[in-house]
């Protein structure tokens, strides 16, 4: 029989996104990063701190995707105050 939890183990986190990757910067303010991903069914959002990877979520619209971070990183008792949002 499977184990459902036997390959775990391999999963790696996502690197921190390259200048050339397409991909929308959501927040910018060390040392959190945020950059959302346009996969055609969902957006795909990461958050980094010191560019290691600290959650990760998925939302229907990108707006959506944008209050998922604020929301997280408010967690997080970070600041919106001087946020520098993506297009």
């Amino acid at each position: 029989m499977m184990d459902l939890f036997s390959e775990t183990d391999s999963a790696t986190s996502p690197a921190f996104p390259e200048e050339t990757d397409q991909i929308t910067k959501l927040y910018d303010l060390e040392p959190y990063t945020a950059f959302c991903e346009d996969l055609e069914f969902m957006w795909r959002w990461t958050i980094y701190r010191d560019k290691k990877l600290v959650q990760e979520g998925c939302s229907l619209t990108l707006d959506a995707s944008r209050h998922a971070v604020k929301h997280v990183l408010a967690f997080f008792n970070v600041s919106f105050n001087h946020q520098q949002q993506g297009a």
